[in-house]
């Protein structure tokens, strides 16, 4: 993984997390209001599993990533030159490989963030395709903030986070580049294969 991806995963990782939280608390129904549930369920199992194994918090963070992310979404735009051609069951595991990656980078790399951590939500008016930005920031010891800036649409469970732009880098574009590079010399198993050893990676790790 490149520098500047892993600058970018950080950083978009560091306001992901859940657990203490109660399922209908997380609050969907309007933009801003997924980025307060996401932020909270970061409070909260920085406070209540700070000392959890990783499997732990993999469990406990899958849900609100799940609620809070539209996964298959992002997904299939990683790939979508090559989505039409790809039978279902590879498309499924795909989907399963890229949720299992994106829960387990989270449980792999952020147990500790408090409300300090936040800065204010701020949800903007939708594009001309109905999808709201909502800008907030991370705050860091010593320096200055890193800006975010998430993009969610609208589906029948809510509004979902579709992609995540940090200090102006956009992490689906990273993804989109680095998948069709594998997908080019490997084809869907050897994505499948990369995406699953990744997530070997972080457990080790």
């Amino acid at each position: 993984m490149s520098s500047r991806r892993g600058f970018v995963v950080s950083t978009v990782l560091a306001l992901v997390a859940a657990a203490g939280v109660e399922a209908q608390a997380w609050k969907t129904d309007l933009p801003a209001a997924t980025i307060t549930s996401l932020q909270q369920g970061l409070i909260a199992v920085a406070r209540e599993q700070s000392n959890a194994s990783l499997d732990e918090r993999y469990r406990a963070l899958e849900p609100l990533i799940v609620a809070t992310h539209d996964l298959p979404y992002i997904a299939e735009f990683a790939l979508r030159r090559q989505w039409a051609s790809l039978a279902e069951p590879d498309r499924q595991r795909f989907v399963a490989a890229f949720q299992r990656l994106s829960v387990m980078t989270y449980a792999a790399r952020f147990k500790a963030v408090g409300p300090e951590t936040f800065r204010t939500v701020t949800a903007a008016a939708a594009d001309s395709s109905g999808r709201v930005p909502v800008a907030t920031a991370v705050a860091r010891a010593g320096q200055a903030d890193v800006s975010l800036e998430y993009l969610l649409r609208q589906d029948a469970k809510g509004w979902r986070i579709i992609n995540i732009v940090a200090d102006g880098v956009s992490d689906l574009a990273l993804k989109r580049a680095e998948y069709q590079r594998v997908f080019a010399s490997g084809g869907i198993d050897g994505l499948v294969e990369e995406l699953e050893q990744q997530s070997e990676r972080l457990a080790r790790n």
